[in-house]
């Protein structure tokens, strides 16, 4: 080959000098020339773009029809991440610029240390190198620095370190196929510009790659921007030229604020003709960031110069990017503001518009609630094989976005784009979720395919078909075009413009129309469905629906599902009336899990499908059968002992089967239990929680149960009628009082008044089984009652306890006070209320020991046991206690005044004084004797306030005053 490659770029020199042609005939030339000697595969199809992984180790894969989420990846980034998949779509490797991990999730063979950052917007691209089929470049970038010395992050103006733009080699031949970074090849920084200005070689980074073929097919020009200048490039079969070709064009992004400045993407349009750029900012000031701006470049993907400047927006802050695949859009996103507020929103702009007018074109794109602006930040955009936009939805609040929104049809004007806020659901499982970038990949990669499979879409490349079938891929039969045909990547030797298909592979078609232009490509990845075999089936049923013995019942058709797929679960049935039904796959029966039939033996005729391709399909017959054999009616009696008496209780249904089989000689049945006939012939909520059921009226109430043959055919439905029996009724369980005076109790069983006894069967604890019977000592004696008629007993506890007549212990009385209180500490083993008589009145009796505002003078108190054991317990007491006043005027009423609550029996050696308010003593009296009637020496005392002082037996002394009232 090498021969080859060199005799050809000899001749190409040759005929150069010759012809003296323009690098465009040349071109043509070449090829033609170039084929006679070799082929060369192709540099790319739209499968290397299949797996995408980004974000919170998110990811979304192209390899099903609509796109879905991976979650096997390993990436965890803001911004910077790329991938690339094989031509079939079959994952190669991926990174975020710092880590490569391969095909198995693992970290690659020397994967670790790339020069790439996470938070650089484009951190790592990767590109195939041409005609090394085993060869892959990952360019990094870094993300600018901010100076170390004042530790302004907007600044960009000391001595931060960046790496800048380099690049590693990836051998996938290595590792076992799993692929190694290529030691010595790791790292190779791309020092190629202009170092005049100090600052400029030590920051050579704008976070921006992007890629794209070259228009010689079998090259590409990888493109990066810093502060001016474009830099762009070749990488072609012998590996990256190092030298690149340079464009200072348009504006000038100041280094003041760089490191904000630098965000936002670069894109290539698909076919390689114009350039898109988003600087997030132009600062002028030592921190923040000033409006950005969306720019627009003629890009020369023969030369890889960059030309003819369009500024379309100079307000807000654009972050992502990206053109449609015919390249006639062009989509940007903003963050609303400078700074950026966590909202955004997404523009349009239309490039089939003469230059002057494109600024103009651009409108707000409206989400499916007619939004223009978004509650999420601005994010990446990216073209996907399918030919859709997907755009990351960063959530500010949460710090990540579950989805990713989709613009469903992006070549469309404005007015009339689908954009979907919740296209692909990424986190699928709480734990991922999309950040602000997206993987770039090489442009070029989303060209618009032609279509071989002629379904009218050619980004919809998947195309599922049967086995045993062939499928025709083709295109138009073009006079003078080479058709070349590869299966699984591998040329085969058909030259035609179709290709008749049978086995599962990736198919691709290039077609070389031999005038110069690059080949036109068509992908089709067809997987060919094992189409089942439907198995003729039986389904036994009883005659138990409405009217027995008319052979019309009800049959859940998805019961032969078993027998029709033999058991596989990647088959599903459908059932229809007819085989034409059946062949159309319409009309399908509407009631299939509760199909009447007509008669008995109906065939029905069910669909069985492969679930993974529903065009792939078998027929078979399904036979209704109404059985005519039948099983017996039974009856279940249960005693409501569960404690609750209320008419429910539960009852063991399996206590049935005996009755329900009685006489049937089919060894192999099993039984089950529903609510109603319909749930027992379709199988439908059985009783299966336990074998108990719990839910039974007083009286009777029906279940039904089901026999069924070990091959799961209905054998007969019968009905179980169920009883929940009533308990004896007896008095509730009770207590009795055995008195310490007393010897023995009776007590009863509690049969109601006038019962027979010979209707039911006593039993006592003590093994007596009498009405009543004798206690003697206290405890617990139980007594259970049992139904002659039902045989359902009912148990009674009777309570025996001791008590006793109370002992007064001691008496606490607080006198001479205004509130007197009196407190009986009664001892015994009863329970004891308490009463006092005042004045020849009894008091009600309480529970409570204590009484209060008891009046001077003598009193008794009372205790008696609640229990009824007697007699009742009294003691006298006496409170002490001094009138306020007495009125000594002959009316008979408070004639004289003495100490209340003494006597010659109580304290009967108490002394009394009383005296005028000078102190003088006006009278002495001993307990017992009559009061002071108001006079000394015989003469009255006038009106007036005078003092006592009392000298009690029990050592008190007491002092205080009352009034003399005329």
């Amino acid at each position: 080959m090498f021969l080859y490659i060199c005799l050809i770029t000899c001749l190409k020199r040759e005929i150069y000098n010759i012809f003296g042609l323009q690098s465009s005939t040349m071109r043509y030339i070449y090829i033609v020339f170039f084929a006679l000697f070799l082929y060369y595969p192709s540099l790319y199809s739209q499968g290397e773009a299949n797996s995408w992984y980004f974000g919170q180790n998110a990811g979304i894969s192209f390899n099903t029809t609509p796109p879905t989420a991976l979650t096997n990846g390993r990436v965890n980034t803001l911004e910077g991440c790329t991938t690339i998949s094989d031509a079939t779509g079959n994952l190669l490797f991926y990174t975020d610029g710092i880590t490569v991990w391969d095909r198995s999730h693992a970290i690659m063979q020397n994967g670790t240390g790339l020069k790439g950052d996470p938070s650089s917007t484009s951190s790592a691209l990767i590109v195939p190198q041409p005609n090394s089929p085993n060869l892959y470049v990952v360019f990094t970038v870094d993300e600018p620095h901010h100076d170390n010395a004042d530790n302004d992050p907007s600044t960009f103006d000391g001595d931060g370190v960046n790496d800048g733009f380099m690049y590693s080699i990836v051998d996938m031949s290595l590792n076992g196929g799993n692929g190694a970074v290529v030691t010595g090849q790791k790292n190779i920084p791309l020092i190629t510009y202009n170092t005049s200005n100090g600052l400029e070689s030590r920051y050579k980074c704008s976070e921006k790659i992007t890629a794209v073929k070259s228009d010689d097919c079998d090259s590409f020009w990888v493109i990066t921007h810093f502060v001016d200048t474009f830099y762009a490039f070749k990488v072609d079969q012998t590996g990256v030229n190092t030298t690149p070709v340079t464009s200072r064009v348009g504006v000038t992004v100041p280094l003041s604020g760089y490191r904000r400045n630098a965000l936002g993407y670069i894109k290539a349009s698909p076919d390689g003709d114009k350039l898109a750029v988003a600087h997030f900012g132009f600062a002028t000031v030592t921190a923040g960031n000033g409006p950005g701006k969306v720019l627009l470049y003629n890009f020369d993907n023969t030369t890889g110069t960059i030309s003819n400047e369009i500024e379309l927006s100079n307000s807000n802050s654009p972050y992502g990017i990206e053109f449609s695949q015919t390249g006639q859009r062009l989509y940007a996103t903003f963050d609303i503001g400078d700074e950026g507020n966590g909202q955004s929103f997404l523009m349009q702009y239309d490039l089939s518009l003469p230059d002057n007018q494109i600024a103009a074109s651009g409108t707000r794109i409206l989400n499916q609630n007619n939004q223009s602006t978004f509650s999420f930040g601005s994010g990446a955009i990216q073209l996907g094989p399918d030919g859709k936009i997907y755009r990351t939805l960063y959530d500010f609040n949460t710090q990540r976005g579950d989805y990713l929104g989709v613009i469903q049809n992006p070549e469309a004007a404005a007015a009339n784009i689908v954009y979907n806020e919740q296209g692909v659901r990424v986190n699928t499982d709480g734990s991922r979720g999309a950040l602000l970038g997206l993987p770039p990949f090489i442009q070029s990669i989303f060209a618009k395919n032609i279509d071989i499979i002629n379904n009218g879409d050619p980004n919809n490349v998947n195309l599922a078909l049967c086995e045993g079938g062939t499928y025709r891929l083709s295109y138009q039969n073009i006079p003078g075009a080479s058709y070349t045909w590869f299966v699984d990547n591998n040329q085969i030797a058909n030259a035609v413009h179709f290709l008749d298909i049978t086995t599962t592979a990736n198919y691709r078609l290039e077609v070389d129309l031999n005038n110069g232009s690059c080949p036109l490509i068509g992908v089709a990845n067809a997987t060919f469905f094992e189409v089942p075999t439907a198995i003729a089936s039986t389904l036994v049923q009883c005659d138990a629906y409405q009217t027995i013995g008319d052979n019309i019942t009800l049959f859940d058709l998805h019961l032969a599902n078993d027998q029709l797929t033999g058991g596989n679960n990647q088959y599903t049935t459908q059932f229809f009336i007819d085989l034409p039904a059946a062949q159309a796959g319409t009309p399908r029966i509407s009631n299939e899990n509760a199909f009447q039939n007509t008669q008995n033996n109906q065939q029905v005729y069910a669909r069985v499908i492969n679930t993974n391709n529903t065009n792939c399909f078998d027929i078979a017959t399904v036979t209704l059968e109404v059985s005519s054999t039948d099983i017996n009616d039974a009856e279940l009696r249960v005693c409501d002992d569960d404690g609750t008496e209320d008419g429910f209780t539960v009852f063991d249904l399996t206590e049935a089967n005996q009755q329900i089989l009685s006489g049937i000689t089919n060894p192999g049945l099993t039984i089950t239990y529903y609510e109603n006939t319909e749930d027992a012939l379709l199988n439908r909520n059985p009783i299966t929680t336990t074998t108990n059921r719990t839910q039974n009226t007083q009286g009777s109430d029906i279940v039904y149960a089901k026999a069924e043959e070990n091959g799961g055919e209905c054998f007969g439905i019968s009905s179980i009628r169920l009883f929940v029996v009533p308990l004896p009724d007896i008095e509730p369980d009770s207590e009795y009082f055995l008195c310490q005076n007393e010897t023995n109790i009776e007590i009863d069983a509690g049969l109601p008044i006038n019962s027979n006894l010979n209707d039911f069967t006593i039993l006592w604890s003590t093994n007596e089984s009498t009405e009543t019977i004798l206690a003697n000592q206290p405890g617990d004696y139980t007594v259970e009652i049992t139904s002659q008629q039902t045989g359902c007993s009912k148990s009674r506890t009777v309570t025996v306890t001791a008590s006793s007549v109370a002992t007064i212990g001691s008496i606490d009385i607080n006198d001479a006070r205004d509130n007197n209180t009196v407190t009986i500490n009664a001892e015994g083993l009863g329970n004891y209320e308490y009463a006092i008589e005042i004045n020849g009145v009894l008091s009600a009796y309480q529970d409570d020991p204590t009484f209060t505002n008891v009046p001077p003078g003598f009193h008794r108190v009372y205790v008696r046991d609640k229990n009824g054991c007697v007699p009742v317990t009294s003691q006298d007491i006496s409170v002490v206690g001094f009138p306020k006043y007495f009125t000594p005027n002959g009316d008979g009423f408070h004639e004289t005044w003495n100490v209340e609550g003494i006597s010659n029996q109580i304290m009967g050696n108490s002394l009394i004084f009383i005296f005028n308010r000078y102190g003088k003593l006006i009278k002495q009296l001993r307990a017992g004797t009559p009061g002071w009637d108001g006079t000394f020496n015989g003469k009255l005392m006038p009106s007036s306030e005078y003092w006592f002082r009392v000298e009690l037996e029990d050592g008190r002394i007491l002092t205080g005053s009352f009034s003399l009232i005329r």
